[in-house]
C-alpha cells in the first residue's frame, strides 16, 4: 500500500487519497467531515516518537514521527507520519503523509519478546534476569525497599534424562516452570537461568516473605502426581543485605544452594534456605555462579548431559537458537565467582 495523504486546514481534513481511506477504513466523505485529531488514539495525541512538532511554521524540513490511530472498526494502527506546511487552494495547510507500520511494530515487539524468553519453558531467560535485576536495584535505590532473589536447581535432571529420556527431562523442566508460575505474583519474574537452574525475582519482598514462597513451591511440587517426582534445591537472598551487586547477590545465593545440595539434607543452613526432599546430590558440582562465565551455560557443546531439548538456549548473534557469547557491558558474567 502506498502513502496515505491527508491535507488539513488546522485539524480539519480538506483532502485524502485512496490509501488514507484504506488505512482508516473510513470513506472519503466521512474523512472530509472529520478533524484529523478524531482519528488519533486516546492518549496518543502527541507523536509517539517525535522528531519535531507536526504543525511547525517555516519548517526547513518535514517533521516526522510515529502516531497511533483508531480505524472505523476500532482497530489500532501505527503510522509513520511526515508533516509539512503547504498551500492548498490558496490556503495555508499541512500535508500529512502516513505509512502503515503496524505489522513492523508487531514483529519488533515479538522479536524483543523472543530475545528474552526461554524457548522450552516459555519463562524469561538470562537476558530477562539481568534486565529485571538491574531494574530492581535501581528501584531499591529510589524507594529504599528491598527485593528478594530465589535461586532453584532441579535435582537429578541428568538421572531423569538417563532413566526416562530427554523428552521426559524437558517435560520435567516445564513442570517446574508451571509450578513456579502458579506460586508467584504477577509482579514477580520467573526465569530459567539455563540448564536445570531457575530464578525468581520478588520485588519489594523481605527474605522472610521469600521463604514463604519457597515453602509454597515445595508444597506444590509435593502435590504433583506425575512421574518422575521432582524436587529442587533452593537458596534465598535479599538485596542489599546479601550483596550490593548482581554478582555478590548471586554468589551468596549460590553458596547456600550448592552447600545444601552437597550436604544432601532437608535442613537448611538458616531458617530461610530450603532443601526439598530428594536423594543426596553429588558433593562436587560446578556452582551456579561459576556457570556465569563457563561454557556449560554459554557454551557450544551439543552433547551436554541434559540433552539438546533441555539445555540452555538463547538466540545467539545471527538469530540462531544456540549458546551465545557474553555481551559487552556484562563483563562480570565472565568472572569465575566463589
Amino acid at each position: 500500500m502506498g502513502s496515505a495523504i491527508f491535507i488539513c486546514e488546522g485539524e480539519q481534513i480538506r483532502y485524502v487519497n485512496h490509501a488514507a481511506e484504506a488505512i482508516t477504513e473510513y470513506t472519503r466523505e466521512e474523512l472530509l467531515a472529520m478533524n484529523f485529531g478524531e482519528l488519533v488514539c486516546p492518549g496518543s495525541r502527541e507523536l509517539v516518537v517525535s522528531r519535531g512538532p507536526m504543525h511547525q511554521e517555516d519548517a526547513e524540513f518535514a517533521p516526522q514521527g510515529e502516531l497511533k490511530i483508531l480505524t472505523k472498526d476500532g482497530a489500532e494502527r501505527c503510522l509513520d507520519i511526515t508533516a509539512a506546511p503547504i498551500e492548498f487552494d490558496g490556503v495555508s495547510t499541512t500535508l500529512i503523509s502516513a505509512f502503515d507500520i503496524t505489522e513492523c511494530k508487531r514483529a519488533e515487539q515479538e522479536a524483543r519478546l523472543l530475545a528474552m524468553t526461554d524457548p522450552l519453558t516459555g519463562l524469561g531467560n538470562y537476558r530477562r534476569i539481568l534486565g529485571v535485576l538491574n531494574a530492581e536495584i535501581e528501584r531499591t535505590g529510589r524507594t529504599g525497599r528491598s527485593f528478594a532473589l530465589l535461586l532453584l536447581d532441579l535435582d537429578g535432571l541428568k538421572e531423569i534424562n538417563d532413566s526416562y529420556g530427554h523428552l521426559v527431562g524437558s517435560r520435567a523442566l516445564c513442570r517446574l516452570g508451571d509450578v513456579l508460575r502458579a506460586c508467584c505474583r504477577a509482579i514477580d519474574t520467573v526465569a530459567r537461568y539455563g540448564g536445570d537452574e531457575f530464578s525468581v525475582i520478588l520485588p519489594e519482598t523481605t527474605v522472610e516473605a521469600a521463604g514463604v514462597v519457597a515453602s509454597r513451591i515445595r508444597k506444590e511440587l509435593a502435590k504433583d502426581s506425575q512421574q518422575p517426582p521432582l524436587s529442587v534445591s533452593m537458596g534465598v537472598v535479599a538485596y542489599p543485605q546479601d550483596g550490593e551487586t548482581i554478582e555478590a547477590l548471586l554468589q551468596t545465593a549460590d553458596r547456600e544452594l550448592y552447600g545444601m545440595k552437597s550436604r544432601g539434607t532437608e535442613k537448611p543452613s538458616s531458617s530461610i534456605h530450603t532443601r526439598m526432599i530428594s536423594p543426596a546430590a553429588p558433593a562436587h558440582r560446578e556452582s551456579f555462579s561459576d556457570k556465569l562465565g563457563s561454557k556449560q551455560l554459554l557454551g557450544n557443546s551439543a552433547s551436554s548431559s541434559t540433552g539438546l531439548l533441555n539445555r540452555s538456549r538463547e538466540p545467539a548473534k545471527g538469530g540462531n537458537w544456540g549458546a551465545g557469547k557474553p555481551r559487552q557491558g556484562l563483563d562480570w558474567r565472565r568472572k569465575k565467582i566463589g
